[in-house]
């Protein structure tokens, strides 16, 4: 008789005690307990599964259970708001954890753990307003993923919110002491104002009291590991006869240590301030720092950054909008997660990494990389604290035009380690206006021809003032910034435009360049500057400045390094970002660009802004590799709910494998899904790589299938949704078959480039004009001129040579979905076009009537919107350079019976009233006018019109084409 060994199943117990091991191991600065006793405050026999704690953390319980676990979630919520006996904190987070079964039979229990997929879900908040994330089914990760959501769970959310509430009502009550002192002693804010390179406004001394409250929270952090630091309470006490005298000694001595960033600006400000003034504003603020400390909250959990970009006066013309910590988290997981090659265990290895951000800001995506780059080399059983020196003083590099965002980046990135002391910091004001020689400087633009730029620490300019560093040894700095020498830059920039000329900017002459007060001739000036720099890059001045920091991005990148970019969504189909797509698409691998599919302010990875944004993540080439033939597309529902939704989301980008996501030309079956849980976020496709810097049509989109669709109409073929497979459909981009008319700049611009005059219609004109919109005239694809054009004297010939362009077929620039309907328009007699309907030249007359009735049919409208600039919700763009790459039915193919056919329709339709576009599936005269185009015109059958109503209502379904606007 055989006998067979039967190995005993391995209890839970044991499994959690294996796992808190792990898990002790890959987060060493907690303390990981498993299976211990009296760990809960008054229930001494209660004995959580796991239980991690951490110092300035709140603790998170782990209950876990063998498959299928069908107590486990009811066992980790009872965890909530109970108190840890060690040290009285109050469990916010619990984790409900599944083994798999076959870990119950593993042998090697710690190897077996080590390569499992655990599945898990967490619960957070106080069980009154219990949370569970994600919503619906498990998350599914490896103990390293665990131990992430960990971390990022552990934010004792509770407490940041009430320090957050805390600070600012310290802040705007000190605020309140400033404003007094501005009506009895207007000279000393204007003094503080002058510090900050801002306006003498209540704004201003908001931001000047934020400056003075971080530096007291600061204060009180470092005092109890510096011997010289004397307690914030001794310093700012109410009984203390000369607080100013007290704090500017203490600060003096910190600034001894280091810590620039932080106190030398405060230090500033504070010494312009009289004795009375100072102490009232040191007493009302020192007891909010305590308040603040109290909390038990450090600024890694960026509460200075979320106060301070409130405050930033100069934003309006920056345009410089705070990445959301969530945006910036998965932005930087994302950009992380490409570089190759780093053994992140080694930190000599990481010390020699250089990241750069060359507008910093509130120092969000530096705070979200630092965060990335500690966690990674924790995991790997470094030494977080240890790195920190090396991380400030080599590897993180910030620059900024404002001060005040330097303080903020330096104050954010110190309060990772506070008590751990470094010298000299990477984190430079750039020269940015007039210079004292009469020079003007355009900040970190100025890296594009160099590569180093010599900082001001201090100097008679205020725009350039960073505080008292320096003052004693050397007034300037040389900060090297050299080209090739990043292994990543991460950027959210300005997106002002030069061009603007609305809201702020109506009175400026460079928008770009109108920050800090300049003057007229200095913008101009500076303007001038930038088109020196620009030379051999791919700024543009439509794209804005943006452009010109995503070309400074690129130079600064060494090969292999990453590309990690907040851009707008613009970037995607704008003709001004052309020469940027094309340095992606020739330039770089393993390119990703992700946008949201959303409304109002959800679709932007920003707050303060409800322009769409785009995330744009790359590998520079390395010498002699060759470019992929793909890109990755992804559209999210609504960005990043908190850190633990930004990081699954990133997790779920990062783990599907290429071969498992459908391609564009698969046909019209939808991306593949990215799923957290149960719940799905969004989707992702894979894309040809483009030439030549074509569009990328694939961003912003709801479903998919719309894109795959539209992909096949500019390959000539008609794939719809529900179609099994693709049918030929003859198209061709429209500078094939027309041309479009004169730009409008070249028809009414100034002397002598415009050699017309606009004014009002008159029925008797001899140049009439298309110009401007006005839905309620515009619901009828026959449209009246709007304007008449008079000849300007001595430009006769020229104006002869505009009006033989003149033509009946007009197309629509600047389409508002919500309110109008026609992506086409018709005038009875040849007219011109203006800046809203440039108008369109076929060779054959014939071709305006097919024109006509394709565009405003369902079809024309989704290759309308996919070649559209889709930045703001609810509304399509394009230019008369883009236009000329717009998909169209192959005018060339259609017979003379066709043709006859198309003016038949159009006749039948020329007087129906359309309603707006983005009601095209519930528009009977719309319905009517496909059914015609589908089969009559084109000879298709009553399967394929169904199919394209079908394609109506999805693309009515898009949040870019509705806009968030309400239906019957």
């Amino acid at each position: 008789m055989a006998y067979y060994a039967v190995m005993p199943r391995q209890t839970e117990p044991n499994a959690n005690n294996f796992l808190g091991s792990l898990l002790q191991d890959m987060l060493p600065r907690s303390y990981v307990r498993s299976e211990n006793t009296r760990a809960i405050q008054g229930r001494p026999n209660l004995r959580p599964d796991i239980l991690i704690t951490a110092a300035g953390r709140s603790p998170v319980v782990v209950e876990a259970e063998y498959e299928p676990a069908a107590n486990v979630e009811s066992e980790a919520k009872s965890r909530l708001g109970l108190t840890v006996a060690a040290n009285g904190r109050v469990i916010e987070a619990a984790v409900a954890l599944r083994y798999p079964d076959e870990i119950g039979e593993a042998h090697d229990l710690r190897t077996a753990l080590s390569a499992a997929r655990l599945s898990y879900c967490v619960f957070t908040g106080p069980p009154e307003r219990l949370e569970r994330f994600p919503q619906s089914g498990w998350l599914d990760g490896s103990v390293d993923d665990l131990a992430d959501m960990v971390r990022l769970v552990s934010v004792p959310q509770r407490a940041v919110d009430e320090a957050t509430s805390t600070l600012q009502e310290g802040i705007d009550r000190a605020a309140n002491i400033l404003d007094e002192l501005n009506e009895m002693r207007p000279g000393v804010t204007a003094s503080i104002a002058r510090l900050l390179g801002m306006t003498d406004v209540p704004q201003t001394r908001r931001m000047a009291c934020a400056i003075i409250a971080n530096a007291l929270v600061f204060h009180g952090r470092i005092a109890g590991t510096h011997g010289d630091v004397p307690p914030l309470s001794l310093v700012c006490a109410e009984d203390s006869p000369n607080p100013q005298g007290q704090a500017l000694a203490a600060w003096s001595a910190i600034l001894k240590i280091n810590y620039w960033a932080i106190f030398a600006i405060a230090k500033d400000i504070l010494q312009q301030l009289d004795a009375h003034g100072a102490a009232r504003i040191l007493r009302r603020l020192g007891e909010t720092a305590q308040q603040v400390n109290a909390k038990g909250v450090d600024n890694a959990h960026d509460l200075t950054g979320r106060i301070f970009q409130r405050l930033i006066a100069d934003r309006k013309y920056l345009a410089t909008f705070y990445t959301l910590p969530a945006s910036a988290a998965l932005l930087a997981r994302l950009a992380v997660a490409k570089m190759d090659g780093v053994d992140w265990s080694d930190a000599g290895a990481v010390g020699k990494l250089r990241i750069g951000d060359f507008a910093c800001g509130a120092g969000a995506l530096l705070s979200a990389v630092y965060e990335q780059v500690a966690a990674r080399h924790e995991r790997a059983g470094g030494d977080a604290a240890a790195l920190h020196k090396t991380m400030m003083e080599d590897v993180l590099y910030g620059c900024d035009v404002m001060p005040s965002a330097v303080h903020i980046t330096g104050s954010t990135l110190s309060g990772v380690e506070p008590d751990v002391v470094f010298e000299n910091s990477r984190l430079y004001t750039m020269p940015y206006g007039r210079m004292e020689d009469g020079s003007v400087s355009i900040g970190s633009l100025e890296l594009l021809k160099s590569s180093s730029v010599l900082t001001l620490f201090n100097t008679s300019d205020p725009a350039m003032r960073t505080g008292s560093a320096g003052e004693e040894t050397a007034a300037q700095v040389q900060a090297d910034i050299p080209d090739d020498g990043y292994d990543m830059v991460i950027m959210n920039p300005p997106f002002t435009r030069n061009v603007t000329r609305e809201g702020a900017y109506a009175d400026t002459v460079a928008a770009a360049f109108a920050a800090f007060g300049a003057s007229e001739a200095d913008q101009r000036k500076m303007a001038k500057r930038m088109g020196v720099l620009k030379k051999g890059t791919c700024y543009h001045g439509n794209a804005g400045i943006a452009s010109a920091f995503a070309a400074l991005a690129h130079k600064k990148i060494k090969p292999g390094g990453v590309l990690a970019l907040v851009l707008p969504a613009s970037v995607a189909n704008g003709q001004a970002w052309q020469g940027f797509r094309e340095i992606i698409d020739t330039g770089y691998n393993d390119v990703a660009v992700l946008s949201i599919a959303a409304n109002g302010k959800e679709v932007s990875f920003s707050s303060d802004t409800a322009i769409a944004e785009c995330l744009v993540i790359a590998s520079k080439l390395k010498p002699g590799e060759a470019p992929e033939n793909r890109a990755r597309f992804a559209s999210l529902s609504r960005r990043p709910q908190g850190f633990a939704g930004a990081s699954s989301v990133a997790g779920s980008m990062l783990t599907l494998p290429a071969g498992r996501i459908r391609g564009i030309e698969d046909g019209p079956f939808g991306g593949t899904p990215l799923m957290v849980g149960d719940d799905r976020v969004g989707e992702t496709i894979s894309t040809p790589r483009c030439e030549d810097g074509e569009n990328w049509g694939a961003v912003r989109l709801a479903d998919y299938s719309l894109t795959q669709t539209a992909y096949a109409l500019s390959q000539s073929k008609l794939w719809l949704p529900g179609s099994a497979s693709a049918i030929d459909l003859r198209t061709a981009l429209l500078r094939k078959v027309g041309k479009l008319g004169a730009y409008h700049l070249d028809i009414i611009g100034p002397y002598p480039r415009g050699p017309f005059d606009k004014a009002a219609p008159s029925k008797t004109s001899t140049y009439p004009a298309l110009w401007n919109h006005d839905a309620k005239k515009e619901t009828r694809m026959v449209c009246v001129p709007d304007s008449q054009l008079l000849v300007r004297q001595g430009l006769e010939d020229k104006a002869v040579s505009i009006w033989a362009t003149a033509s009946r077929a007009h197309l629509n620039l600047d389409f508002g979905f919500g309110s109008q309907p026609l992506v086409a328009a018709f005038t009875e007699q040849p007219s011109i076009g203006g800046r809203a309907w440039p108008n369109i030249v076929f060779d054959n007359q014939r071709w305006d009537y097919a024109f006509l009735v394709w565009a405003n049919s369902a079809l024309g409208l989704l290759s309308f919107w996919w070649n559209s600039n889709r930045q703001q919700p609810g509304r399509g763009i394009t230019t008369i350079r883009t236009a000329d790459n717009l998909p169209v039915l192959d005018l060339r193919t259609l017979t003379d019976d066709q043709l006859a056919t198309a003016e038949t329709i159009f006749d039948e339709f020329r007087d129906k009233e359309f309603k707006p576009a983005y009601l095209a599936d519930a528009d009977p005269n719309r319905a009517l006018l496909d059914r015609r185009v589908i089969c009559d015109l084109l000879g298709f059958d009553a399967d394929i019109y169904a199919g394209v109503r079908r394609l109506a209502a999805k693309w009515c379904a898009e949040p870019s084409v509705h806009g968030g606007k309400g239906r019957r």
